[in-house]
């Protein structure tokens, strides 16, 4: 869904699932132009717990992409549930200062826009998660398909 939405307004979404094969990343651990990464793919999870289930891996990825002067948006979403981390969004909120403060220290900025699927009755409670990620400075939104929309206008006008 986000790479539809992503798609109707900036060209050429690169992914490890593409919608066309033209533009399926040669190497899903490296990003190129506008990327859209599903951490939950095969590639990723094969011998290692999904990103659902250990941060770790999505985390290293988000402080990676900070890192590459040409990243200025990161589209986050974050799932809530039994067998889901204890505290999805706290991580990535750790994360996510982190990658802020690499980007400022080379000069740019770093925008991230999130969503959260969950209830709160989940483990975790949703509006805990939400406020997690504000915290951190993360824009976060009722939908993903408001976060992915937010995210394409933002890179839109950076581009």
């Amino acid at each position: 869904e986000a790479m539809l939405i992503l798609g109707e307004r900036l060209e050429r979404i690169h992914s490890n699932i593409a919608l066309e094969e033209s533009l399926r990343l040669a190497d899903p651990t490296r990003s190129v132009g506008h990327t859209v990464v599903d951490l939950g793919e095969d590639f990723f999870t094969r011998g290692r717990p999904h990103p659902m289930i250990d941060p770790g891996m999505r985390n290293e990825r988000i402080l990676r992409e900070a890192e590459d002067p040409e990243t200025a948006v990161l589209l986050l979403d974050v799932v809530l549930g039994h067998g889901a981390h204890d505290d999805p969004a706290g991580s990535a909120a750790a994360a996510v200062r982190e990658a802020v403060k690499v980007a400022a220290k080379a000069g740019r900025a770093l925008a991230v826009a999130a969503s959260v699927c969950g209830t709160e009755g989940d483990p975790q409670t949703l509006s805990v998660q939400e406020a997690a990620l504000r915290e951190a400075g993360v824009r976060v939104f009722p939908t993903n398909a408001q976060a992915a929309r937010f995210s394409a206008a933002l890179a839109g006008m950076i581009a």
